[in-house]
């Protein structure tokens, strides 16, 4: 590697699925290979949730009739969508119809504290939100966000006369810088603040996963992530973009331990991606079916590689929100000593690894990761100063391109691939979740 110049990994590659590249060579979008896929096997398992299975044709069905009811009721291209739903089929429904409608979806946690919930809300102004009775809603003032309750007796009437063909017509959905999804993370500052991700960086990701994952229509994915965390979306692109049957459980049966282990077997799930503190939960046979692992969310050690590499394909995966989930992937990890790379950028993705003044740091030595390309988020919502303070303008790209501060140190290995150093500042990550002690000292 030469170090006089920036550090750029691996430019954008064809896509080796056929009907995954749009004409220009960019990734297609998520929901358009969801909905051929609903088309082509309308009959596939899409879903699978307790006793319920859901195939690919109903799935898509149930979301164009709650996009037209989404869009009838406000929701379009630059709004935003909340939902609070715990982990169901009706969340993914959710989802994928407020996007359906070119809206953002942003999740909320129908667990969190009653004045987190108001500030989510007060601070994302969102159109509408979706609930269920007797979770959210009592939570919730009467002047609140407009909401719908999916379990109202009206809204179930207005949902049998939507149609169920096609989605919302005029939502420029297609729009890859529309955002997808909106996530709040703890903020330096004291506050949450919401990050904006497009449709064109979650598609870059899919690309990548089916690329790099061996995800197939016959894999089996599971949902792990809290549904309020970025690694949702991960889980929901991996598996519905490539055609795979998305696994989903209640909170207790993902719990690291016996009922974790049950259920990765009974339900065969083939792809997981789990916290490292997770795996040292798990004995080293619990995932029997599991043929691809990815570790995230925190720092591996070489303990757990020689635990979980053998027999199946072990990934380390890094990335911060901003990035759209992950910006770099390890390749295939088999060598237990030392401490395991992160590996090199995903698609869509261009790292830099800079000193204090922009430049590029030599082979070796620690630099701070900066992130540009296509998974770059829009920025923060409604936080312009704060958007400019981390998305600055990328001295070694094109005009007016801009590359994520992410505050994270590395190196390069000998091999060419990252090694992670540690933080720059404060920050620190406690079971796979960012947690910036600022704003812990600001609320004592």
């Amino acid at each position: 590697m030469n170090s006089a110049g920036p550090v750029t990994r691996v430019p954008d590659e064809a896509d080796p699925h056929p009907g995954h590249e749009s004409a220009d060579g960019s990734p297609r979008p998520l929901l358009d290979l969801f909905e051929e896929r609903a088309v082509s096997a309308p009959d596939a398992t899409a879903l699978v949730f307790q006793e319920e299975t859901v195939s690919y044709a109903e799935l898509d069905a149930r979301a164009n009739r709650l996009a037209h009811v989404l869009a009838a009721r406000g929701a379009g291209p630059e709004t935003v969508v909340a939902s609070a739903l715990d982990r169901s089929v009706e969340l993914v429904v959710a989802v994928l119809a407020v996007m359906k409608t070119g809206a953002a979806h942003l999740p909320v946690d129908p667990g969190y504290p009653e004045r987190r919930i108001a500030h989510l809300l007060g601070d994302a102004a969102p159109a509408l939100l979706l609930a269920v009775s007797g979770t959210i809603l009592p939570k919730l003032r009467p002047a609140a966000t407009p909401r719908i309750d999916l379990d109202a007796p009206g809204t179930r009437a207005d949902l049998r006369r939507a149609a169920a063909s096609g989605p919302p017509s005029g939502a420029r959905r297609e729009r890859g810088e529309l955002p997808a999804y909106v996530i709040y993370t703890s903020g330096s500052t004291g506050l949450p603040k919401g990050v904006v991700v497009t449709r064109s960086g979650l598609a870059h990701l899919a690309a990548h996963q089916r690329d790099s994952l061996a995800v197939d229509a016959g894999s089996r994915v599971l949902q792990f992530a809290s549904p309020s965390f970025d690694a949702f979306f991960w889980e929901l692109a991996m598996a519905l973009s490539a055609g795979a049957a998305l696994v989903l459980a209640p909170a207790r049966d993902l719990l690291p331990g016996p009922g974790l282990r049950r259920l990765a077997d009974g339900r065969r799930v083939t792809h997981v991606t789990l916290p490292p503190s997770v795996l040292r939960a798990l004995p080293s046979d619990a995932l029997p079916h599991v043929r691809v692992l990815v570790a995230a969310g925190e720092a591996l050690d070489g303990e757990q590689v020689r635990r979980w590499a053998p027999g199946r394909t072990l990934i380390n995966a890094y990335g911060p929100t901003e990035t759209t989930v992950c910006a770099t992937m390890s390749g295939p990890l088999a060598d237990g000593s030392g401490t395991p790379p992160i590996g090199g950028a995903v698609r869509g993705a261009r790292l830099r690894l800079l000193d204090g003044a922009l430049r590029p740091v030599p082979d070796g030595v620690v630099g701070e990761l900066y992130v540009a390309g296509a998974g770059l988020a829009r920025g923060y919502l409604a936080r312009p100063a704060m958007t400019a303070g981390r998305f600055v303008a990328d001295p070694y790209g094109p005009v007016g391109a801009r590359m994520y501060r992410t505050g994270d140190l590395a190196r390069h290995t000998p091999s060419g691939e990252l090694e992670f150093a540690g933080r720059a500042d404060d920050q620190v990550k406690v079971r796979g979740h960012r947690i910036e002690p600022g704003e812990i000292e600001a609320r004592l």
